[in-house]
């Protein structure tokens, strides 16, 4: 729904641009809470991406609702991915530790994952639904758990053996 999506019209008009057939890689560096993760294997599960800084206040804040979204859901096949800004990110083990990040955190090294999905402010949550397509760009923070509820709803894709 687009109450769910942050920004203006035009704000949107850019965030179309973004391809929700094939979200873009995960970054390889800089895991923490789990080995490096692939879109490709999580295939069959709800992704959620968070978007965030090491040096982001509203980040650090919303650390507590974003690992609930990971506990709660963790059954229902969700995954919650903290997408880490490269400036900053010397300082990830001691955030992750400090405010007790539960769910796996990467550095997005470059920049490569957030420019191509067009990400302009910390925190951002993309959602990728069960199939891999990107179903929600740029979701209001209050509507995550909305979006994660509608997409765990929603039957898992038949999988193909040319797969």
């Amino acid at each position: 729904p687009a109450n769910w999506l942050e920004g203006d019209r035009a704000k949107r008009a850019r965030l179309a641009k973004v391809d929700t057939a094939n979200p873009p890689a995960l970054p390889t560096d800089g895991w923490m809470n789990s080995e490096p993760l692939t879109l490709e294997e999580l295939r069959g599960k709800v992704v959620v991406l968070d978007f965030w800084a090491t040096w982001c206040a509203p980040c650090k804040k919303a650390v507590p609702k974003v690992n609930c979204f990971a506990a709660k859901y963790a059954e229902h096949d969700v995954v919650v991915i903290g997408v880490c800004q490269e400036r900053g990110s010397e300082k990830l083990a001691e955030t992750v530790d400090q405010f007790g990040i539960s769910y796996p955190v990467c550095v997005d090294t470059g920049g490569a994952m957030a420019k191509a999905c067009e990400v302009d402010g910390f925190p951002d949550y993309y959602v990728i639904d069960r199939a891999g397509t990107l179903r929600v760009v740029d979701c209001n923070a209050n509507s995550v758990e909305s979006a994660i509820r509608l997409l765990v709803a929603e039957k898992a894709p038949t999988r193909t053996a040319s797969r």
